[in-house]
């Protein structure tokens, strides 16, 4: 009886409702994963940085899998060593900070960051260091929330003013995620000027900057999801993209 519920009327409504609300809205993790595939040539050698023990999060590996063979060299990095000790489509792996990178200069042609930039204390030296071991022409892609969305600005209110336990459990409850699968947050260059002032700080130079709008952020109630999936739609169709879209990928170059 509840699984039924909640397949229709909690978390499984968004997926009917999208359907009918607003069907061309894409799960953004797809449109990373197709902006990563653009990129990739078989000489690539691609660092996913920071991504603990997946490129993607999607349910199954067989996407990321399909990229990673797709180049000559793909190595993870993270400061968590057992996360990528149990990496399920990367073999090779460091362990790092993102600031002191243990590659040579020029050694790689793609960096990816999914769902870390907002847990960067210094977002400036990062991205510095990653144009110290892009060669020329390489590129950084980048997944992350977007700080200007009420949907972020709600759910940060919420960490601040809600006991932490209620929040794990919410957490749990919308996300799948354990307590420690959550760190902290910084939103340092998590606006789309931030994140391109970071960038060009480092001397990359922005080649492509998308807002897009994610799962709705009370998603679990249905009457309140086709709500906000409504109004969502509707207010990018006014150009508010910035406030109805929680999420930035963009894509930066080092200049050949």
């Amino acid at each position: 009886m509840w699984k039924s519920l909640d397949r229709y009327f909690g978390r499984g409504s968004y997926y009917w409702l999208k359907d009918r609300i607003h069907p061309d809205r894409e799960y953004t993790q797809l449109t990373y994963a197709r902006l990563i595939g653009e990129v990739l040539r078989p000489q690539t050698r691609w660092l996913d940085a920071g991504g603990g023990h997946q490129i993607l999060e999607v349910a199954t590996p067989d996407m990321e899998l399909a990229l990673v063979k797709r180049v000559r060299l793909a190595v993870c990095c993270d400061r968590v060593v057992d996360a990528i000790a149990k990496h399920r489509s990367i073999r090779l792996g460091v362990g790092a900070a993102l600031d002191h990178l243990p590659f040579r200069s020029e050694s790689l042609d793609l960096i990816t960051l999914n769902n870390v930039a907002e847990h960067l204390e210094r977002p400036r030296e990062v991205l510095s260091e990653f144009a110290r071991v892009l060669a020329p022409g390489g590129r950084v892609i980048i997944h992350t929330p977007n700080v200007s969305s009420y949907a972020v600005r709600i759910a940060e209110l919420g960490r601040r003013i809600l006991p932490k336990p209620f929040v794990m459990e919410l957490i749990r409850y919308m996300d799948f995620r354990e307590e420690g699968d959550v760190f902290p947050t910084y939103y340092r260059a998590n606006t789309c000027t931030d994140l391109a002032a970071a960038a060009g700080h480092a001397g990359l130079s922005s080649e492509k900057v998308l807002l897009a709008p994610t799962r709705p952020l009370f998603y679990f109630i249905a009457p309140l999801c086709a709500a906000e999936l409504a109004a969502s739609r509707l207010l990018i169709r006014l150009g508010a993209e910035r406030f109805a879209a929680s999420v930035i990928l963009a894509v930066f170059r080092k200049p050949a």
